[in-house]
């Protein structure tokens, strides 16, 4: 991202690939989430030395940019996350204010998750937040990165290839739990989609 994109994207909102993190002289306490969503979604910008007020951004700049971008970089590549991990940094100057820019890239799904001190700080992105995974989505990076990525596996199968008497067994079951539900009433293949 060169300074153009960058005044451009702080007059949008934050969205899946980009994160401001207010940031003086020294690291946010949140940023390890923000990393670990990145790495184990779609990857994304971190920005420092910018402030959110409302639905606009303040240039503010960082005190000591030089330290912040080390402490960054050397915890990236120490022992606080499960993997050692490379990033894109960039520095910006508006008008005598030093912004510091990371780019995370997201991960192979054979490298997830990524998470930091324990895997019950996995994260992943939402929109624009960083929300905690749930132990189906941290056992599913973990099916992918065994057994190659099985969710986006496009198959040649088709409804045919179905038990058909195991279908109408889940439908029967579905019709004595929830007899008024709006599947019911679906023809099989609707129901299977």
């Amino acid at each position: 991202m060169n300074k153009k994109e960058l005044v451009t994207r702080l007059q949008d909102i934050e969205w899946e690939d980009f994160e401001v993190k207010e940031s003086k002289s020294a690291l946010p306490k949140n940023i390890w989430e923000t990393v670990s969503a990145f790495y184990n979604t779609s990857g994304g910008w971190i920005i420092l030395g910018v402030t959110q007020n409302g639905q606009s951004y303040e240039i503010n700049g960082l005190k000591n940019p030089e330290k912040i971008e080390q402490d960054f970089l050397t915890v990236l590549r120490g022992e606080k996350f499960n993997r050692s991990i490379s990033v894109t940094s960039k520095k910006y100057d508006f008008d005598e204010k030093t912004v510091l820019a990371f780019y995370i890239p997201a991960v192979s799904p054979k490298d997830k998750p990524v998470y930091f001190n324990t895997q019950a700080n996995t994260f992943i992105r939402t929109g624009s937040g960083d929300q905690r995974a749930t132990k189906e989505e941290i056992d599913s990076m973990y099916r992918n990165s065994s057994f190659e990525y099985k969710d986006g596996e496009i198959t040649k199968f088709t409804i045919e290839h179905l038990d058909k008497e195991t279908v109408n067994r889940y439908r029967t079951y579905l019709k004595n739990i929830v007899p008024s539900h709006r599947y019911n009433s679906l023809s099989d293949k609707q129901f299977l989609e």
